[in-house]
């Protein structure tokens, strides 16, 4: 029997991350990584679906663009996935867009610059 096609979408996400433990799920915390998984599960009815960041966050910290690899079994309608998961996802995360890529693309190794922008209030 021949193995289904894998499809890689890229999907670029921004979020205000003040209620959240960071980026990767992490047992018994609220995270961004958590919630995207629960609310993909949801929308794929749990077809058996895998996603990998960016990079990793610290508690509480926000991000202006990020994004992460989502890795399924069956072809996704890029606009209806976005749509899904802004509706069904906390309002302090947002998908700004979704792009199918294809298996060369590696999320770690392809960005050619990640920003980082530190803002600190004393008092």
């Amino acid at each position: 029997m021949a193995q289904k096609k894998l499809y890689h979408y890229l999907i670029h996400i921004q979020y205000l991350g003040f209620r959240y433990h960071g980026w990767q799920k992490q047992p018994g915390v609220k995270t961004i990584e958590g919630m995207i998984e629960k609310n993909l599960g949801f929308i794929l009815e749990n077809s058996g679906f895998r996603i990998l960041g960016t990079s990793r966050t610290d508690s509480k910290v926000s991000a202006n663009h990020s994004a992460f690899m989502l890795f399924v079994r069956d072809a996704l309608d890029v606009e209806a996935l976005q749509s899904k998961l802004n509706i069904n996802l906390p309002n302090d995360i947002r998908v700004t867009g979704v792009e199918e890529k294809s298996g060369t693309c590696n999320i770690i190794r392809s960005p050619k610059i990640k920003e980082y922008l530190y803002l600190f209030a004393c008092g």
